[in-house]
């Protein structure tokens, strides 16, 4: 990414760890790539932050770093405000900080999605939690995700990752 100014990419990555006996989950991310935590059989909850040039907090940090945002992109360019390289949008407030959360494990923790913005393009946070299933494997699920938001129409990069917490079933 160094010898281009035009690319760059979001990211979302996970640790798990113990500290003081407990298990503590750790999500941090760029950009629109979206970490959703699923416990029990009806609660999603997202722990990343959607960085994109349409939300009003990044529009106001944009313009107080000396950018600007026309028709819902940065410097009419691009749609997240948060990202790694994409160089020659530095100066105009797209910066590689990312959004961090601490979460700490419950038994009632099933899965973690990890999944790029083609799939959240079609797929709200509560369908996906539904395509969570016990009888199936982290691969199952995540391949039933990707065909799904196909389906759906996403006509963008579709990236599904699924972590199986609490369980004695394979991953």
């Amino acid at each position: 990414m160094i010898d281009s100014d035009q690319t760059g990419s979001t990211a979302c990555v996970a640790l798990v760890r113990v500290e003081t006996g407990r298990r503590v989950l750790y999500v941090a991310n760029l950009g629109d790539t979206r970490a959703v935590l699923v416990s029990g059989a009806s609660t999603a909850e997202r722990l990343s932050y959607d960085h994109r040039a349409t939300d009003k907090a990044e529009i106001e940090r944009v313009r107080r770093d000396g950018g600007i945002v026309i028709e819902d992109r940065v410097a009419g360019a691009l749609a997240v405000t948060r990202a790694f390289g994409d160089h020659a949008l530095k100066r105009d407030g797209v910066i590689a900080k990312p959004h961090i959360k601490k979460h700490f494990l419950r038994p009632s923790d099933r899965y973690l999605v990890i999944a790029s913005d083609g799939i959240w393009d079609t797929l709200e946070d509560l369908h996906v939690m539904k395509l969570c299933r016990d009888d199936l494997t982290t691969r199952d699920i995540a391949s039933s995700i990707i065909k799904t938001a196909i389906e759906g129409g996403s006509m963008d990069n579709c990236s599904c990752l699924v972590l199986r917490f609490n369980s004695v079933s394979p991953f």
